[in-house]
């Protein structure tokens, strides 16, 4: 037998209020911090990757509104009534009538582009991040006890690529008429693809050093029915000496941020993979280089992108000024710039021709 009533606790047990200025203080400074903004900001995007790699997403991507019930089939009950909960009050997800579904807030944060930039930095490069304080102190060596994850970040590298890069790239083809494409370092082949769907003549070879990544490229370009325009080999980007004959002929050769990384070995190792693309360029070929511009700030989370590379013993990126002297000393000239108005991470494409 349960016993309730309508009396306020206060009134029946009394309630001492302690007023202590030091604790006030603290509890103060830690609020003006922002530090409860950056907890709420670090568990949220946990949250998200959670619904978007337990399936949870896609069901409430096919149905639009799914009852809880339905939605947590094959899930832990009370972890996934508690995450939803959670979400609800995050303002990701909306709950009516025992039914959730996507808020429009949390449509724009599970979008394509947001989870890919998610998946970059907590998925990628979250090994590296989490061993930072290792890599700091010399206690671990990337590349030895620390890698990134490759194969999640071709995956959101090509989700990014696709989505700001694909224009910049048709554009440069169609000013030259080209109808051949080496993509190099293509990763999970989304670029190359998306290239091939909008520019219906194209053929095209796509080239990386992961045999998991050439067989989920070599898939999509199946499904997306380019496959016999377009296939996947697995290779070194920087060693044209060892490509098959018809990636010599290609109207153009594209990579996208693929140089950079060279430039911890210094600016002459850029240089030598640039002349060695002049080398193996047919008369009419040209280089497309699209690099990352690096400013030092956080407009487009570029801060954060420059911890990446200092973490992971990579290549600075460079802007415009710090890519011309470089292409100056090799035996390719830049003919052309592309910059990508507005929106999107900052990159500049480089065309490139045999002097």
């Amino acid at each position: 037998m349960s016993v309730t009533s309508d009396v306020p606790v206060e009134e029946t047990v009394p309630v001492v209020d302690l007023w202590d200025d030091d604790r006030v203080t603290a509890w103060q400074d830690y609020h003006l911090s922002g530090m409860p903004d950056l907890l709420s900001s670090l568990n949220l995007c946990h949250a998200l990757l959670a619904l978007a790699n337990s399936g949870l997403l896609d069901r409430l991507r096919d149905k639009g509104s799914v009852r809880t019930d339905v939605l947590l089939t094959g899930m832990d009950q009370r972890v996934g009534r508690g995450l939803l909960r959670y979400l609800e009050v995050r303002g990701v997800l909306t709950e009516h009538a025992g039914e959730h579904a996507l808020s429009h807030r949390g449509a724009l944060l599970t979008s394509g582009v947001a989870l890919a930039r998610l998946g970059f930095y907590l998925e990628a490069y979250g090994p590296v991040t989490g061993r930072m304080t290792d890599l700091l102190t010399g206690a671990a060596t990337y590349g030895v006890d620390v890698t990134r994850a490759g194969a999640q970040l071709g995956k959101h590298s090509g989700t990014v690529s696709t989505a700001s890069y694909t224009p910049t790239v048709l554009h440069a083809l169609r000013s030259r008429s080209a109808r051949s494409l080496l993509d190099l370092g293509c990763g999970g082949g989304s670029l190359l693809v998306e290239i091939a769907v909008r520019h219906p003549e194209l053929r095209g070879v796509g080239i990386d050093l992961s045999p998991d990544a050439i067989a989920d490229a070599q898939g999509l370009a199946e499904r997306a029915g380019v496959a016999d325009r377009v296939r996947f080999l697995v290779g070194d980007a920087f060693a044209p000496g060892t490509w098959p004959e018809d990636c010599r002929e290609m109207d153009v050769v594209c990579g996208v941020g693929v140089l950079h990384e060279l430039f911890r070995d210094g600016d002459q190792a850029v240089v030598e993979v640039l002349d060695r693309f002049a080398a193996m360029l047919s008369d009419d070929a040209v280089v497309l280089i699209g690099e990352p511009e690096l400013r030092y700030d956080d407009k487009e989370n570029d801060s954060d992108f420059f911890l990446m590379h200092v973490l992971t013993a990579q290549g600075i990126p460079r802007d415009t000024a710090g890519w011309l002297p470089v292409f100056e000393a090799s035996a390719l000239r830049c003919t052309t710039v592309y910059a990508n108005a507005v929106a999107g991470p900052r990159t500049r494409f480089y065309e490139l021709e045999r002097r």
